[in-house]
């Protein structure tokens, strides 16, 4: 570890914008390391800050709406984010949006006009989901999914809706096809690429997880555009509050390859996030991969900056893209660790091996690594006939994996794709050998 007091001992007040999982944990891992300054927590959203993943799955699908005091999805403790806890760690709350910065004085500027100067910043920010400016997506039953508040709306839509379209068959598009089939909703999902899950699936994972959900009855279009959202026109429509107007992308045999339209009462647009904070607008300081910062979570711009979670961009010349951005679970959790102990001068390399997980159709699917559609891929087990798994291989080494109701190996997964050790293909295919055995 990298010990630097002189890095610490000015450090008077720390912002900390963003105000979800990454941000919240970095305020509580402050205060719980002893950080002997103030600390201020801006995000316009009323809730304490609270974690994700349940969003698009138990929260949609549970017999009694959620209320988020009384969840564990909110970062425990829950007594932590009581006003009278936070005044006596001297952590401030701040319901407003920041809309600028004044990086030569390191003033924050807020909506409603206040400033706030700091010592040190952490952007928290996540990413915004984005609508790709589709006509009609500011209609009432189009809905966009990353907060609470969001969930809690679609779960109420899905209650009263006969159809669904989602436009996207990324994670949280195909966990809300698996939510709503789960309400008895009949689903319809829009996808532009060639593949669903096509950023963290290998190709024949992704052909597994369509055939499961078309199996399901989900209706998948592949190769499509979606050119606007509008209001029915003929009595066709069944009565639907929307049609989506779709463009075909690429021929496909099993349709005619004309311009079409699917009728729905709910739509989700599920496309991704923008992780360009826009408060940093004009600073230099950010780009549409987010902000980039060192192995340290530290701006290699602004010696006061950090970044955390979905919205850091982790600098690493070995990458192909030049650098590393995570939207997980544990990337949160564990960055803000990190970036709490860099703020107190014992800053160290944060090194983090890719993982997240996906709950659908009764499957568990955990992905390792960053799988990659050129790799070649070793199947132990078939898809769709229980428990397997799928790793990428690269010059001789496992460099990532899909587990399919198979969570139990995970850490030994995890070994193989930290360690780049090289690996007996033969040994690799055969599910007698265990990863277990491979990666001691």
């Amino acid at each position: 570890m990298n010990h630097d007091p002189s890095q610490a001992d000015d450090v008077k007040h720390v912002v900390v914008v963003g105000s979800g999982h990454a941000g919240g944990r970095v305020v509580q891992h402050l205060v719980a390391l002893g950080f002997a300054g103030r600390i201020t927590l801006i995000g316009d959203e009323r809730h304490p800050p609270y974690e994700r993943p349940a969003l698009s799955k138990e929260w949609l699908t549970s017999d009694t709406e959620p209320a988020l005091a009384a969840s564990p999805v909110v970062l425990g403790p829950a007594a932590f984010w009581e006003p009278s806890a936070l005044r006596d760690a001297r952590v401030e709350r701040v319901y407003e949006r920041a809309v600028a910065l004044d990086a030569t004085q390191r003033v924050l500027k807020l909506a409603s006009g206040a400033q706030v100067s700091f010592d040190r910043l952490v952007v928290a920010t996540g990413g915004a989901p984005r609508d790709g400016a589709i006509p009609g997506a500011e209609r009432p039953g189009v809905h966009l999914l990353r907060t609470v508040d969001d969930s809690l709306a679609l779960r109420r839509a899905l209650r009263e809706s006969r159809s669904l379209a989602i436009v996207g068959a990324g994670v949280i598009g195909m966990e809300v096809a698996s939510s709503a089939l789960e309400l008895g909703v009949p689903v319809t999902v829009l996808e532009a690429g060639e593949r669903v899950l096509a950023r963290c699936l290998p190709p024949v994972m992704s052909e597994w997880l369509l055939r499961e959900h078309r199996a399901r009855g989900v209706r998948v279009e592949l190769g499509v555009a979606v050119e606007a959202i509008g209001e029915p026109q003929e009595k066709s429509s069944g009565g639907a509050r929307y049609v989506v107007r779709c463009q075909p992308l690429v021929a496909d045999p099993t349709r005619s390859n004309e311009v079409f339209e699917v009728a729905a009462d709910t739509i989700l647009i599920a496309i991704g996030v923008d992780c360009a904070p826009a408060f940093l607008a004009g600073t230099g300081l950010a780009g549409r991969h987010g902000v980039d910062v060192d192995e340290t979570c530290r701006s290699p711009h602004a010696p006061w900056l950090y970044a955390v979670g979905d919205v850091a961009h982790v600098l690493d010349r070995a990458c192909e893209r030049g650098g590393l951005r995570q939207e997980t679970w544990r990337n949160a959790e564990n960055q803000s660790l990190a970036v709490a102990q860099a703020l107190l001068g014992r800053a160290q390399p944060y090194r983090e091996t890719p993982w997240m997980w996906t709950d659908q159709l009764g499957n568990n699917i955990q992905v390792v690594g960053q799988p990659d559609s050129r790799d070649e891929v070793v199947l132990r087990g078939e898809p769709g006939a229980g428990a397997c798994a799928a790793l990428s291989v690269r010059d001789g080494r496992v460099v990532a994996g899909v587990l399919v109701n198979a969570g139990r190996e995970r850490r030994f997964l995890e070994k193989l794709v930290a360690s780049a050790m090289p690996v007996d293909l033969a040994r690799l295919a055969d599910p007698r050998t265990s990863l277990k055995e491979l990666a001691a």
